[in-house]
Parts: C-alpha cells; structure tokens; sequence
C-alpha cells in the first residue's frame, strides 16, 4: 500500500505591507487535525487518494494563513523546521509527498520558502519519491522549486473558484507517476508583473490561455498545464510569470507547448495591466451613472495582504459635492471599540483609517452608530456619514465578502458607490448587477500600478517597470 505524506505551508506574501507576519498568525495543524474538517485544495486532494483503496494518506503538518506581509526570519525557521521535522518522523516507507502550497511567500532573509521546503523535503526523502505541490497562479515558481518536484497543480481560475480541483489534479498528478507515469517539466518564465480585468478567467485574454491549457489536459500524455501569473506584491529576486507543462515523458510536446504560450503570454504583457482611475473621475463617472458603480479600491485588497484601512476614497467622497449614497468598507480597531462604547444611536467622532498603515492619515468623522454586532468573532459597526455608510470591522479574517452585508442591514443593491477592497471577485458578487466597475487609483500596498509600489529585489529589466524591455522566452526543461 503507497503511503503519501501530504503537508501545507502556505501564506500570500504583500511585502509592502507595514506589519510583518509572525507565528502567531499562522494557523498550525498537526498530524490527523489536518484530516478533521479538510477544505479547498487539501480537500480535494485527500479526496482524490482516498478513492485509491490502495492508498495510505499519512497527514504531517500544516502552517496556513490567507495574505499578509513579510513573515520574520524567525517565523519562517519556526514553521519550516516544524514541518520538515514531521516529515522527517514520517519518511520510513514513504512513496510520495504531496504539499499544499502558494507560491508567492517571502521572508526577511530566505526570499524562496518554498523553495527551501521542496529542496529540503528531497533531500529527507531521496531522489526517486516523487513529490508533487498544488500552488495559487498568484506566485512564482522558482528554478529552485522545478528542481526539487516532479510535478504540480497550478489554480486555472480568477477569481479563484478552482481550489478543490487544484488539490484534486496535484493529488492525480502524484498517482500518475506512482503508476509509471515519466514526467517531463517544461517550462517558460517572461520576466513581467501583471495585474487588471484581462487576468479574470472567464473574460480576459488570461482565460484563452487556460482553455487552451485545459485541452492540453485531457491528452492521455499530458499530466498538467497552468500559468504563475507572478504576485507583484511579492518583492522577490525571480518575480515574474511562468509558464509550466508537464508531460508523461513526451519532452518535444512539453517544450513546444511551453514555448507557444509564453511566447503569446509575453506578447500580450501590456493588455494585461490594470485601467485606473483617480477618484475624482471615478465620481464624476458615478454621478452620471443610473445604477451601481462599484469602486474596487485593489490598492488597499485584504485578500492582496493590504491591511484594509485606506480611507483615500472615503477623504475623495467627503471633499466633493457627491450626494449620491455610498457604501464604505474599513477596517478600524479603535473607531469600531469607540462605536461599540457609545452604543446603536449615539453620535461619535473617531479618527477613522491609516491606523495599520502609516501612509494613510486618520480623517475625522462624526457618524452616528446604526448597528453593532460581529461577524466570525470579529466586531463591526456600521456607522452613518452624511450620504456614507461606514462598515467598519475590526482586525480579523478577510473585510471582503459581499454577502456579510446582509447581516447588517445593508444591501449593495441600494448604493450608488460601493467600495470593495478587492480588484475582483466572483461575478455574482457585483459584476451580474452592478453598471459598470472601476479600478481607483489609490495608494496601498497591494497598487495595481505596478511601478508605485517600490520593488527592491524583482529582477531588472521587467515589465512594466521597464516598459521599454525586449527579452525572448525560452523554454527550460526538468526531468
């Protein structure tokens, strides 16, 4: 009977964010609580080997968060040493390994975590166990990475609806090779950052990339396609996009495959950056508009490792003539504690935003406290300003989820103005209702204009940084 370890380390990295990831913010689960209540990739993952009756799934440990900034030095040793040493306990008659992680991880020295995890999880399991990892397509596998796996699983879809299927294809991957399956890595890397609507799936020119991939898929001799689109919030020294195809030992295919799609994903690096608007056009475009006009404030993105307290938007709606009625998302510990003091009905001024985030000045604004409750253990007040209604949520999981509204009293629906602090979410959400959505040209960490953000460590030349770059992909190969 195989026996397949599997493990997570997992964290979307954003390193201008201002606070840096420590341990504490990690969630760790250790041996069978990874095999308690499995989600997303370790799901389907477990899934898929579990319908193998000829499969041992041995769980390890598991280090995961969603997005936030750059995880210490001491974080990072803490939480690979834990998982590699649960490896280590576990590699007695192993057969394969399979990981759950990002791809887009930073720490203070280590600047490729994972990397570091592959390289190390071969070296305690040998040359021949293969190794197989599922990764989100916002992150970038690294020539150390290739080195160190026999294959991979890569999200297809943004925003990401695919994450059962990723853990599900990673864990097919590893079972084709178990059977005798060769696998042949081809892949192309194009030195770009790339954010924008042509990265959504469904409608962008990132999409026609996918199905093509997917229809290379489902040949007998193809193990796995997909597309790293890079995560320019993560300031690493081989940031950029790669493409990667994996086949069961047909190495002409994998590379000419390879090849053409990063040959056409490089030819298309400046359709794929983001339209902007500063927030003055956006309220003059909303006051013009007959239904909703939804503000994706990206540059402040939660879910991109910003800390969600930008009040740029909210200082551009309170200095202009807008009347129109505007639904506002922060997050603010000390004005959601003041609100919660004072009570439902009561008048309180608070200095609202920048309280995670030193770029942003606090606004003063006096609102009255409409409701108060929480949300996953995390509090929130919804405040009324004048023709803004403040939603205000205290540090905790993820302020990007449309339908927590409901709960507060509040539908999107009824607003001229709502502001998401996200650059794109599943079309229910807003986009199947909502007139028309717009990018705001804000300051953030997680500022889809690229050059603003300030990189230290990304490779030179690179697209858009050096918008007047030539470069030739070229296609590098693992066996």
């Amino acid at each position: 009977m195989p026996r397949i370890l599997i493990g997570t380390f997992f964290q979307e990295t954003n390193d201008f964010h201002p606070n840096d990831t420590v341990y504490e913010d990690f969630g760790i689960l250790r041996g069978r609580e990874m095999l308690d209540d499995p989600v997303g990739v370790i799901d389907g993952a477990v899934d898929t080997l579990s319908a193998r009756d000829d499969v041992e799934i041995v769980p390890t440990y598991s280090a995961a968060m969603g997005a936030g900034g750059t995880i210490t030095q001491a974080c990072f040793e803490r939480t690979t040493s834990e998982l590699l040493d649960a490896i280590e306990r576990h590699r007695t008659g192993v057969d394969g390994v399979y990981l759950n992680l990002h791809g887009a991880m930073t720490a203070e020295t280590e600047k490729d975590p994972e990397g570091y995890v592959l390289q190390e999880v071969r070296r305690i399991v040998g040359p021949h166990i293969p190794v197989v990892a599922s990764f989100d397509m916002h992150g970038t596998i690294t020539r150390r990475m290739l080195s160190h796996m026999d294959g991979c699983s890569i999200l297809h879809t943004y925003p990401h609806i695919d994450w059962y299927e990723t853990g599900a294809r990673a864990a097919g991957v590893l079972l084709r090779v178990l059977d005798g399956a060769r696998p042949v890595i081809a892949s192309v890397y194009t030195p770009t950052m790339v954010r924008g609507d042509e990265l959504k799936t469904a409608t962008g020119v990132h999409g026609t990339f996918i199905r093509y991939l997917e229809r290379l898929e489902e040949r007998d001799d193809v193990l796995a396609g997909g597309i790293m689109l890079g995560h320019p919030p993560t300031d690493c020294p081989e940031q950029g996009s790669r493409v990667v195809v994996i086949t069961d030992g047909n190495r002409d295919l994998a590379e000419r495959e390879a090849l053409y799609i990063g040959r056409s994903f490089w030819n298309m690096r400046s359709h794929m950056q983001c339209v902007l608007h500063s927030v003055e056009e956006g309220i003059r475009i909303a006051a013009k508009a007959k239904g909703t006009v939804v503000f994706a404030d990206a540059a402040d993105a939660t879910s991109s490792g910003a800390p969600g307290t930008s009040n740029t938007i909210l200082k551009g709606v309170l200095e202009s003539d807008y009347r129109g009625s505007v639904l506002f998302p922060i997050r603010d510990d000390p004005a959601v504690a003041c609100a919660m003091e004072a009570g439902v009905g009561q008048t309180v001024t608070v200095p609202l935003g920048g309280t995670r985030d030193p770029r942003f000045i606090p606004l003063e604004v006096t609102a009255t406290v409409e409701v108060l409750g929480r949300r996953d253990d995390v509090p929130i007040a919804v405040l009324k300003c004048r023709n803004i209604t403040l939603f205000v949520a205290a540090s905790g999981p993820l302020l990007c989820d449309r339908w927590v509204y409901p709960a507060f009293g509040q539908d999107p629906k009824r607003f001229d103005i709502v502001v998401k602090k996200l650059p794109h979410t599943p079309d229910e959400w807003y986009d199947n209702w909502a007139e028309r959505t717009i990018t705001i040209d804000s300051p953030g960490a997680a500022s889809p204009n690229i050059p603003t953000l300030g990189h230290q460590f990304v490779p030179r030349p690179i697209y858009p940084l050096d918008p007047d770059m030539t470069f030739t992909p070229e296609v590098e190969v693992y066996e």
